[in-house]
Order: structure tokens, then C-alpha cells, then sequence
């Protein structure tokens, strides 16, 4: 008896390092344990975080590449910073993580976008760097891939966008335009002078 009362009060210690197996998440941010990671990367494969309709798709072996300890943690950040930017950042406990290659960011193009063009959607990095992209129909997502976290601008490309953006484009543009009127008035001019020079003769 007193050896089948000692195994019981054991088994708790022998489940304990099942408690290790946490998930948290938050309106901002989703904390996992190392255990659970272990957990997702053995079951699902790769990873995926996903925040406000957002998803952040992270190859096995780049999470494998962290050697998150069973009770170490990882949180991972995925936010919508305006209407056309989003931030992500990743933490290995407290140390930040940067690289993440072969990711990939999913965006659903209708419900952040209702009023845009899928077909002309730009994503730009941290760096200004445009990112190539593709539109999957079938899913209505935009998807882009990326190597690093950080902040990433969504923005429908549009044909005089460079303009716009460049005052001095536009500064450029409205001399030629002046320029060019300019030069067709007085071709204009001189050749209704030439008219009415011959008519009096």
C-alpha cells in the first residue's frame, strides 16, 4: 500500500514536463513554447502565424534552426500598423530574430483591400524594396515571400504613380508641357501671319 501510495503522488512529477506544452495568444502577439514548437514541426510541418487576417508562413527548418529549448519560448508579432502597412517581428525569448528565409506573407486581398486592383498591388520591405508578389485567385491572396520580419507597405501601383510621388518629375513635366504649348502657339501664330501676308499680296 504504501508503495502504490508513493507511485501515485509520483505520476504528477512524471506528467510535469507535459505543462511545458503552452500556447498564448493575444490580439497582438502568439507566444509558444519550445515544446510546442517541437509539437508543430514534427505534426504540421512548417509554421504559420496569423493576426488580423494575416498570415506569416515559416519553413520547418528555419524553426528548426532556432534550437528552442522545451521551455524556452517564441513569440511571434504580427500587426496591422496602418491601413496599408503591417509589422512583423519574431523573438527567440528575448533575443530578436531578423532572418527568416523562404517565408511567406498572405494577404487577403478583398477584406483589406475592397476598393483596390489585386492586379496592381506592390508590397514593399523595411528597405523600400519591392517584393515580388502573385495573386492567388482561387483564395483571393496576396502573397509575397520574404527572407526577413519587419514592416511591410501594401499599395495599388497606378501608371503616373512616379510622378505623383516625384515633385520634381512634376515640376519637369509641367516645363516640357509649357514648353511645348509655347512652341506650338507661335508655330500657330506664324503660320496664320503667312496666310493673311499671302492674301494680301
Amino acid at each position: 500500500m504504501i508503495y502504490n501510495t508513493r507511485t501515485v503522488r509520483a505520476e504528477p512529477e512524471v506528467q510535469q514536463p507535459a505543462r511545458k506544452v503552452t500556447e498564448v495568444v493575444t490580439e497582438k502577439w502568439t507566444v509558444i513554447s519550445g515544446k510546442r514548437l517541437d509539437l508543430i514541426l514534427k505534426y504540421m510541418g512548417d509554421i504559420n502565424f496569423e493576426k488580423e487576417g494575416i498570415s506569416l508562413r515559416i519553413p520547418a527548418s528555419v524553426a528548426q534552426s532556432w534550437k528552442v529549448a522545451e521551455n524556452g519560448t517564441i513569440q511571434a508579432l504580427v500587426q496591422k500598423v496602418s491601413n496599408h502597412s503591417y509589422e512583423i517581428k519574431i523573438y527567440k525569448g528575448t533575443q530578436k530574430i531578423t532572418d527568416i528565409p523562404g517565408s511567406r506573407i498572405m494577404i487577403p486581398v478583398k477584406e483589406m483591400f475592397p476598393n483596390g486592383d489585386p492586379e496592381t498591388m506592390e508590397i514593399t520591405d523595411s528597405r523600400g524594396r519591392k517584393l515580388k508578389t502573385f495573386l492567388d485567385k482561387k483564395q483571393d491572396l496576396l502573397i509575397v515571400d520574404t527572407d526577413e520580419t519587419g514592416i511591410f507597405c501594401v499599395r495599388g501601383r497606378k501608371i503616373d504613380d512616379d510622378i505623383e510621388e516625384n515633385p520634381f518629375a512634376v515640376a519637369v513635366l509641367t516645363t516640357a508641357t509649357m514648353i511645348t504649348v509655347l512652341i506650338v502657339g507661335i508655330r500657330s501664330r506664324s503660320g496664320k501671319r503667312g496666310d493673311s501676308h499671302k492674301g494680301e499680296k
